[in-house]
């Protein structure tokens, strides 16, 4: 992908878009969104549009853009930490992209949250559903979650990574990243109950890759992906319809 389209994409990007239910859930959460987005794009990543291209013709406009990957050796990365990681390899390549995309993750149908349990180290829940007011400003707002940890969350993740694969103890960075997503979830007191239905997830694939690995696989990964591996581990946002 030339820089050029990537930067456009980005710019222009609502979010991207996971689904692992039906046919129905997925058209039926997707034409929400659309009604509600009408100037902003949204994703759809490879395994996604895979699953469900089929039944979308009907669905498709301008906004709905095919994603691709913008690096080489992304897709090859992918499948290394689908390897690695008890994760479904959609919900995986899904966080990925949006990672990579710099945007949350819209994750259609509460029956699609349990594929990313395994990453998720946050939480902002809801007892009550939300005007559509709400929803469009909490909406941006999870959108200034991902940008605004952005280049934090990659940067030290790389940073990360080099001092495990050099042996040393990373649990105070990772520890960090909890604690700062702690604070992020203020940001959500309108709203924010103490249970209730998940509205938004915190996702981070950096703890649970660090239980997989040991410090000569880390390295191995960091000397063959290295200018890519940061970009795949931002904190993101996954907003649930």
């Amino acid at each position: 992908m030339s820089l050029h389209v990537y930067a456009a994409v980005v710019k222009n990007l609502r979010g991207v878009l996971y689904c692992s239910t039906s046919h129905e859930i997925f058209l039926d959460k997707l034409s929400w969104l659309k009604r509600r987005f009408r100037y902003r794009n949204l994703g759809l990543p490879p395994c996604v549009l895979e699953r469900y291209g089929g039944v979308m013709r009907g669905s498709t406009s301008p906004k709905i853009l095919e994603l691709r990957a913008p690096l080489e050796g992304l897709e090859e990365l992918i499948r290394a930490y689908s390897d690695l990681l008890d994760l479904s390899p959609c919900a995986l390549e899904a966080y990925c992209f949006a990672s990579i995309y710099v945007a949350p993750l819209m994750v259609l149908g509460e029956g699609s949250v349990e594929d990313l349990s395994p990453i998720a180290i946050g939480e902002v829940p809801i007892e009550r559903e939300l005007t559509d007011k709400e929803y469009k400003l909490h909406f941006r707002i999870a959108d200034y979650t991902v940008l605004d940890f952005y280049l934090w969350a990659t940067s030290s993740a790389q940073e990360a990574l080099r001092a495990f694969s050099m042996g040393e103890d990373i649990e105070d960075k990772l520890r960090e990243r909890e604690e700062r997503v702690e604070k992020d979830r203020k940001r959500y007191w309108r709203i924010i109950s103490e249970r209730g239905r998940p509205f938004m997830l915190y996702l981070d694939l950096l703890p649970a890759l660090v239980a997989k690995l040991n410090p000569g696989r880390a390295k191995e990964l960091l000397e063959r992906y290295g200018s890519v591996i940061p970009a795949t581990l931002a904190i993101i946002s996954a907003v649930v319809i």
